[in-house]
């Protein structure tokens, strides 16, 4: 009998272990489209395509025997590779075709000297979703934050050469752990719909699963867990945060109004700065999208019905990204943005019963509006009073960066400064001061 249930014992663990996706590979190739592959401009040392003799002038025709055309064909084929698959390659070198067959070399997991940082999965719709949480090194009994970014369909792979690493390290070095978690599809995550075909309630799910696996980790302190949403990741904090008890609530550059009508004024401001418009050519422009906009986030007209309205078809093409047979609007699935104009943001902050932090950059041409921060205050104040605080960084952008103006932000992200050491620490002190007061 105790023969038996060991044998079960075994076999149940190995199902498990067996059940849990491979991660992801990494490819390693840096290149460039051309009329027939990709060509390649250099392999990365130990990677996939290493292993394949690639070089410098080769031009990749097949990944795993399906043609490559664009660079988004080979990314779509790539994000498939998992460590361990057997990868097939076809590529050109001096007019002859070479054909190999290599094992896939798995991407290496991320280190850091001033912090512990654990890869886990979350079980999400019948698949997993990849989990990174990274704590104080040594430490235990953290706070911990659950940070949710904006709306784009970025790993969490990326973020220690983001912005959000530079604010995540800021945390990790004051006693704070993070816990991040992949959209569906992105990243390691296995068995789960593309994050540019998904729902924006099936964003807020997958952010309430890693609220869920927050709350379970062993080496955090469940009196002291927050939630950190950026942009649009500021719309679906009070959503999650509703659902649990969080001990407070930090978002930023995020909006309040209905998105139909916040855009409105994000285009009186962004047409001037960014195309260069005469303050009456934008208004012109802004009275013809506003009609768009009623039909498509008020009536839920699709952008194939909107197209097929003559007055409409130019500006659902350059504004609305649509392409015949594509679901894709602005990154994302058009009925994303439907389901972000009907949540009712006012009724979402009444429902956050914990302290709130709304921060605000004086220099982000993005959240542009004042009107969003001072009504995200008004109402969780109106409805739990002196639990709101605004906090207005005048020289933070959007993305974090130190900018003096919207003029210099634009400039600044264009050329990616966040990156090459414009992070802002203002951001990180602003957070780090107003979490110490609400430590015991």
């Amino acid at each position: 009998m105790r023969t038996t249930s060991l044998l079960l014992l075994f076999l149940l663990s190995s199902l498990s272990a067996f059940a849990q996706p491979q991660r992801k590979a990494i490819m390693g190739l840096l290149g460039k489209e051309s009329p027939s592959g990709i060509l390649v401009d250099s392999i990365l040392p130990n990677t996939t395509l290493a292993s394949a003799g690639l070089k410098k002038g080769d031009l990749l025709t097949e990944l795993n025997n399906k043609a490559l055309k664009k660079m988004a064909d080979y990314n779509a084929l790539a994000s498939l590779v998992r460590n361990g698959d057997k990868v097939n390659v076809r590529y050109q070198r001096d007019g002859a075709s070479n054909f190999r067959t290599i094992t896939a070399v798995m991407r290496p997991f991320e280190s850091s000297p001033i912090a512990d940082i654990q890869y886990d999965w979350v079980k999400f719709k019948g698949g997993y979703l990849r989990a990174i949480t990274r704590k104080p090194k040594g430490k235990s009994n953290v706070p911990c934050i659950l940070l949710i970014p904006g709306y784009g369909c970025g790993s969490i792979e990326n973020y220690s050469t983001s912005y959000n690493g530079k604010l995540m390290n800021e945390w990790l070095k004051n006693g704070y752990a993070v816990v991040t978690i992949e959209k569906s599809g992105l990243g390691d995550s296995d068995g789960c719909a593309p994050c540019a075909e998904v729902d924006l309630a099936t964003d807020i799910e997958s952010f309430d699963a890693g609220y869920r696996y927050m709350e379970q980790l062993p080496f955090v302190d469940k009196s002291n867990l927050f939630i950190w949403g950026h942009s649009m990741g500021g719309t679906i904090a009070p959503e999650v945060a509703k659902r649990h008890t969080p001990r407070g609530v930090m978002v930023f550059a995020c909006v309040f109004r209905p998105w139909s009508e916040f855009l409105l004024e994000m285009h009186r401001v962004q047409k001037p700065l960014m195309e260069n418009l005469s303050y009456q050519q934008t208004e012109t422009f802004v009275r013809l999208i506003q009609k768009v906009y009623y039909e498509l986030f008020v009536l839920k007209k699709n952008p194939t019905q909107l197209h097929e309205v003559p007055e409409y078809k130019a500006i659902v093409e350059s504004e609305l990204n649509y392409q015949p047979g594509s679901n894709n609007m602005w990154g994302r699935h058009w009925r994303f943005w439907q389901q972000l104009d009907s949540v009712n943001l006012a009724e979402s902050w009444r429902q956050t019963n914990c302290p709130v932090l709304i921060l605000h950059g004086g220099a982000d041409y993005e959240q542009c509006s004042l009107v969003e921060p001072l009504m995200i205050q008004k109402t969780v104040n109106e409805a739990h009073p002196n639990t709101a605080t605004w906090v207005t960084i005048p020289d933070l952008d959007h993305f974090m960066m130190k900018s003096k103006d919207w003029t210099e932000a634009y400039q600044n992200f264009k050329t990616q400064q966040y990156t090459k050491g414009n992070f802002n620490p203002k951001i990180a002190e602003e957070t780090l001061s107003w979490l110490g007061k609400l430590r015991p």
